[in-house]
């Protein structure tokens, strides 16, 4: 981080709270690449988060990983990423808890979840082939923190019987780019790169494709980057301690939601963000490696110990043995006593300071005894529980069916776990976690239930948008790809039970791409926001409107009586879209090519065709002149059109 910048965010610091208009959160972005490029591939990525976090602005910082640390040490980063190996070093040397998610890197659409090294030599270089063969040789390499540019490669020496800390000459260079550089001015007869940075290199055009060889490549399936060496999972995103978590759960819904077309996907060259993974390999590679945090080596063992003082060791053993006898003897009744007072003052700080809701009932149901939580969660204080039925808990929502095999199972196999709907004392259903278990005497009769509950209503309130989240556009709301397949399946066979016909319109936009060119992506944005609310109030409630990306969109007319019911549907989809939209004083039109294609009991097909024939109508659309429909008709060749399927690809499957 250069001097101005450490400067300029020191000051920001220190102005008082009224003066900033927004809090800030710094995203710290470890630079295995030069500062330049990263910062063009990950500025549009911190603008998307700052975007979808209300209040909040995200600021780039591409980082060394000293200047990771020192910020961290300084509570000056809030996010991070960077390579696993790193974080597994930091985490070990700070409160910072699991990552949140997992970059999904991006190969010519490809998603890849994974990274490993790259060996690399000069073209023509015929003394190098094997992993043996790099013995004594010069080997560039960015630094020995680095994964994929140094760790991965260590390892796969290791295998080979080469010592990589004293069997080859390192030539650190800083960067992968630096590498690279070095190998082809012949400064180092190979180099240690992470994968991806050839083919980055080649499609940015600092590299030409054949000016150097892969050494031990690799033949893995689904990976599309030339690779040398096992694979680990890929950079972590970390959320330091200090962030709300309220902040910290839309930071999960933006990153899970982020499109692989977005643009700051598209940036970043990623295909979007995933559940953390397993770190559980890296952490094994840092162990055989002994890097931090796993360096340490004890200079002195037990087996050592043993060793040097066995007989001494043995004395003392046999004379505190015989110390421990007499001790017992004299004490055994008072350490029992003990130990049942502490057991029970144990017990009953569990019982008390419990976060989750404790109650105590008699086997036919009465309240016993409940604790604090117990009360914070239901609203009824103890004087008002302890005597009442468990029942006064219940909201009415469950079926007798539903209590009978509660019941059953709780007095088949003395326990019961699941979820229920319960009501507090002031009224308000919520969903609630409970577990009961039977306490049963020496002949098994029941004595006791102990009931544990927890109010789990914002992890139900966190599942549903997460579910909308993966079932929705993010830019207009729109049912996505995933969503209109699962209610086109549900149609087809209310059709195939002896339904109406159904309709599906595949909807292109005639000159999107002008206004996108002329006015902006913001500005192509907010029209296809305007144009999906307008063809959503031309269809009925029973239809479904869904965006696939882009400016493509798909309706789904049901319950049509007849062919001439849904071409009237169609002439209102022409006349919303072609109609002028003013967006900010700007007055934007577009048009909309529609293609048809009619499904019925008869028909047979299953969506994915279906999909493509109306794909093919609007193809047809196009070539008419646009701003008009045309209709799938049997008697057509469904090869017409070739990439419909290819674009379409296997809809929710």
């Amino acid at each position: 981080m250069n001097l101005g910048r450490r400067l300029l965010l020191v000051a920001l610091t220190l102005l008082p709270a009224p003066l900033l208009a927004e809090e800030t959160l710094r995203l710290g972005v470890f630079a295995y690449r030069p500062e330049a490029v990263m910062e063009a591939r990950y500025r549009p990525l911190a603008e998307y988060l700052g975007e979808r976090l209300p209040d909040h602005r995200v600021a780039l910082e591409v980082m060394s990983l000293d200047e990771i640390e020192e910020a961290i040490s300084h509570r000056r980063l809030d996010l991070l990423m960077t390579n696993p190996s790193h974080y597994l070093e930091i985490r070990s040397r700070n409160s910072l808890t699991g990552a949140l998610a997992t970059v999904i890197n991006a190969q010519h659409g490809q998603p890849v979840s994974s990274l490993g090294g790259t060996m690399i030599k000069a073209a023509g270089n015929a003394a190098i082939q094997e992993l043996d063969d790099l013995a004594g040789r010069r080997i560039a390499m960015p630094g020995r923190r680095f994964l994929g540019g140094y760790q991965t490669h260590a390892l796969e020496l290791m295998d080979a019987d080469i010592d990589p800390r004293r069997d080859i000459t390192p030539v650190i260079a800083g960067s992968h780019d630096a590498v690279v550089a070095a190998v082809l001015a012949g400064e180092a007869e190979v180099g240690f790169i992470r994968t991806g940075i050839l083919e980055r290199l080649i499609a940015e055009g600092e590299l030409a494709p054949g000016q150097l060889e892969v050494i031990h490549a690799q033949q893995l399936a689904s990976f599309p980057f030339a690779v040398s060496t096992r694979l680990y999972p890929e950079w972590p995103l970390v959320v330091m301690p200090q962030v709300a978590p309220e902040t910290v759960r839309r930071i999960a819904v933006a990153l899970f939601t982020l499109e692989p077309e977005h643009p700051a996907a598209r940036a970043a060259m990623i295909a979007g963000f995933a559940p953390p993974q397993d770190y559980l390999p890296v952490e094994n590679l840092a162990r055989r490696l002994r890097l931090p945090p796993f360096e340490a080596v004890p200079d002195f063992t037990w087996h050592d110990i043993w060793q040097r003082y066995a007989g001494f060791l043995l004395g003392l053993a046999a004379a505190g043995a015989l110390v421990a006898v007499l001790l017992l003897m004299l004490a055994r009744r008072n350490r029992q006593l003990r130990q049942q007072r502490a057991r029970l003052s144990l017990l009953a700080g569990v019982f008390t300071h419990s976060h989750e809701g404790v109650m105590i009932t008699s086997p036919d149901g009465e309240l016993l005894e409940v604790n604090d939580a117990f009360s914070q969660i239901t609203g009824y204080a103890r004087n008002e529980a302890v005597g009442r039925n468990a029942s006064l808990l219940g909201a009415g929502r469950h079926p007798q069916a539903f209590y009978a095999d509660f019941w059953q199972q709780l007095q088949r196999t003395g326990h019961w776990d699941g979820e229920v709907w319960n009501r507090r004392k002031n009224g308000e259903i919520y969903p609630q976690r409970l577990t009961i278990s039977a306490v049963t005497d020496g002949a098994e009769e029941v004595q006791r239930y102990v009931g544990l509950l927890s109010d789990i209503t914002r992890l139900k309130e966190h599942q549903r948008a997460l579910t909308h989240a993966a079932q929705h556009d993010a830019l207009t709301g729109l049912p996505n790809r995933t969503l209109l397949a699962d209610r086109l399946r549900v149609a087809m066979a209310q059709v195939d039970r002896g339904g109406q016909r159904l309709a599906v319109v595949f909807i292109d936009l005639d000159g999107f791409k002008a206004i996108n060119d002329t006015h902006g992506h913001h500005m192509g944005d907010r029209l296809l926001v305007a144009l999906a609310e307008r063809m959503q109030g031309e269809l009925r409630a029973s239809d479904t409107l869904a965006r696939l990306g882009g400016d493509e969109f798909v309706a789904v007319l049901q319950d049509l009586a007849s062919d001439e019911e849904g071409e009237r549907v169609l002439e209102r989809l022409l006349a919303a879209t072609a109609a002028p939209v003013e967006i900010a004083g700007c007055p934007l039109q577009v048009s909309a090519s529609l293609g048809v294609a009619y499904y019925d009991a008869a028909a047979g097909g299953d969506e994915d065709q279906l999909l493509r024939h109306a794909d093919q109508a609007m193809y047809r659309a196009k070539e008419a002149g646009k701003q008009c429909y045309r209709v799938h008709r049997k008697t057509q060749e469904s090869v017409s059109m070739p990439a419909a399927a290819s674009r379409l690809g296997r809809m929710g499957r």
